[in-house]
């Protein structure tokens, strides 16, 4: 009878210490897990200032489906990098506008139809626009 309850004693310490084990690495999950999120900043047509930031690129975009080509527009009058980006958010195409530069006149006919974002970049200033490419 001895050996039973010794047993069974040895069998509740074990299973005391696994479930605090598991409620240990559930606990460090759960903390490595957590995630953070910075505001993104979408510029509508008209131009207007983000509500989320007042430092943002502001962005236009318009498409020329005749010539099939892109241009892009900003507020920066520095060098600014353009970047098309998929709808998976991949890179597809970039191109640098040069200081002085008033627009990027981007030729996407290769580009499959779809949904595309443009972002574009100056220092740690940023804006983004969603542009569709098609018919």
């Amino acid at each position: 009878m001895k050996i039973v309850i010794s047993m069974l004693a040895s069998i509740l310490c074990l299973m005391l210490v696994t479930t605090a084990n598991a409620q240990t690495a559930a606990n460090q999950t759960a903390a490595a897990a957590k995630v953070t999120s910075e505001p993104v900043a979408l510029v509508t047509d008209k131009m207007e200032a983000p509500a989320t930031s007042s430092d943002a690129v502001k962005v236009k975009a318009e498409i020329n489906p005749v010539s099939k080509r892109l241009t892009v527009r900003t507020d920066v009058p520095g060098p600014v990098r353009v970047e098309i980006n998929d709808d998976e958010g991949r890179p597809v195409m970039t191109k640098d506008m040069i200081s002085g530069d008033k627009a990027a006149n981007i030729d996407v006919s290769r580009l499959p139809t779809g949904f595309y974002i443009v972002r574009c970049t100056s220092g740690e200033r940023s804006g983004v626009r969603r542009v569709h490419l098609g018919q």
